[in-house]
């Protein structure tokens, strides 16, 4: 069997025709009782509210929103929260005021399944609230008019991101598959269902794959203005959106405010040139404070936690998910704002976040938290966080073998011959690649190395070729002084297609070297 076959074998798509219908959004028990709400506010013309969240997923599932009830009419109040001024989700204060601006039915979106409290007051202040929202269903769900949730439904697509619940939403709202502006609600929800990590399996991959396929056809606008403004030679594909279209969107809550990246969504404009801004201050932030924490921080417990004033909510998630990368260990990420601390958390495959957060004795010291299996949030008492280490390296280590917990790499095949442009395009049948579906790696064992040289803002990468390809290593310039084009390395890497001038050539995306 051919290398390309047993890939495909592996990934699961050998053989498996992509249907291009979504599932019935009806599937949902109370979408038809939220649907008719929604459609009593419309006609008697009340006040709508939308309650969003500050990442990317979150920002474009309110895009859709917004974006539907325009095409009715109707300009809602919108609400997404201040990451450093609120943190995540409902409440009071913001609740409080969408009542006194008039709001009589409340949108929540990738939000609100936990926000007991905030509902409750919600009701009290005569306002509806639908919450639409895809977290870990804590407990009993919140008293409310309606739910749209996977996870209490029998939808076939439990992994749906706030996005693509909102996605289902509007597609009930305007009854079925063919609604208006089709082009840029599926690139929206692609961009969230990237941008949440998502398993790109069933109907999240189908999701995505024609979100990508939409990018050809976008109409002129600010969604458009967005993708083409970080587009290079070639066509979109799940990893620009991951890295080049994500992190802007998500760079307005970390370092201003989520409106920011709404407006940018919405209007394009000054609030575009704002998020490219914005990203560029994140990248070089973070670049700076990745190399204070990594030499103040133990990397030799189970659990690695840190807590640092210099450290803001905002950037909090980046540095833990450096950290777990870097080391291999779950990690916990603290600002420390005073007397209390508002932390993000990032895992491994072996370690659930959630299950950490919610062990009796964890769960006992934190004033909130919520999230999925490898990236979760959490809030307590600044004065708690060496009990917290402590508790969470208990944790982990009743879970698995702190000895398994190092960096680790799963190679998908050994290439014995350099590859080809066809090979490369072959590959392009398992995309689009992301979390349960990711892009093959590689090894090249016993390769020789030349053209080695350090590239980008302080040298941060590094170029050579393989064999006679090129490649480059993004975030490795720091090996150059310990390679020579006289010893033979194995090499970790990705294949693309590199297009310059019309040409296009095999290159190696380089995530690893070893003598």
């Amino acid at each position: 069997m051919s290398t390309i076959a047993c890939l495909q074998y592996l990934h699961g798509v050998r053989g498996v025709a992509q249907s291009d219908a979504l599932s019935d959004p009806l599937l949902f028990p109370d979408m038809e009782k939220a649907i008719a709400r929604v459609e009593k506010a419309i006609r008697a013309k009340e006040v709508i509210g939308i309650f969003g969240d500050y990442d990317a997923d979150g920002v474009t599932g309110t895009a859709i929103l917004v974006r539907a009830l325009r095409r009715r009419g109707v300009d809602p109040v919108v609400h997404l929260p201040d990451r450093m001024k609120e943190g995540y989700g409902m409440k009071e204060q913001s609740v409080r005021a969408l009542a006194e601006k008039g709001v009589t039915l409340l949108l929540t979106v990738d939000t609100g399944i936990a926000a007991h409290e905030e509902i409750a007051l919600a009701s009290s202040l005569g306002i509806d609230t639908i919450v639409t929202d895809h977290h870990h269903v804590q407990g009993d769900a919140p008293s409310t008019f309606a739910i749209i949730h996977p996870a209490l439904s029998s939808f076939p697509n439990q992994h749906l991101c706030g996005a693509g619940v909102a996605l289902m939403f509007v597609r009930a709202l305007e009854q079925g598959g063919l609604w208006q502006g089709i082009d840029e609600d599926i690139v929206l929800t692609m961009i969230g269902t990237v941008g949440d990590v998502m398993p790109l399996t069933g109907e999240n991959r189908l999701l995505v794959i024609h979100g990508l396929k939409a990018i050809q056809q976008l109409p002129d606008g600010p969604i458009k203005a967005l993708i083409d403004s970080v587009r290079a030679e070639g066509s979109i594909t799940s990893g620009d959106i991951a890295f080049r279209v994500v992190p802007r969107l998500n760079a307005a809550g970390r370092m201003a405010h989520p409106s920011i990246a709404l407006d940018a969504l919405l209007e394009g404009g000054a609030s575009l040139e704002r998020l490219h801004a914005l990203n560029g201050d994140r990248q070089s932030l973070v670049a700076s404070l990745m190399d204070e924490v990594l030499k103040t921080t133990d990397t030799t417990t189970p659990f690695l936690t840190v807590l640092d004033p210099r450290i803001t909510p905002g950037i909090a998630g980046l540095i833990a998910g450096r950290l777990t990368e870097t080391t291999g260990k779950p990690s916990l990420v603290a600002a420390h704002m005073g007397e209390h601390a508002t932390a993000s958390l990032r895992s491994v495959p072996t370690v659930d976040c959630m299950t950490c957060l919610m062990d009796p004795e964890v769960r006992s010291l934190l004033l909130t938290y919520g999230g999925h299996a490898q990236a979760a949030g959490c809030t307590f008492l600044s004065s708690n966080f060496e009990m917290l280490s402590k508790e969470l390296c208990r944790v982990v280590s009743s879970l698995t073998d702190p000895a398994t917990l190092v960096p680790t790499r799963f190679v998908d095949a050994i290439l014995t011959d350099q590859p080809t442009l066809s090979f490369v395009h072959a590959l392009s049948a398992l995309a689009p690649f992301g979390q349960g579906n990711e892009e093959p790696l590689f090894l090249g064992q016993s390769q020789l190395l030349g053209n080695l040289r350090a590239v980008g803002t302080d040298s941060a990468h590094l170029q050579c070729t393989i064999g006679g390809t090129k490649a480059i290593g993004f975030r490795l310039g720091s090996l150059l002084p310990y390679l020579s084009p006289e010893r033979t390395y194995d090499c970790l890497y990705r294949v693309s297609v590199n297009t310059w001038n019309g040409r296009d050539s095999v290159q190696f995306i380089l995530e690893d070297i070893r003598e």
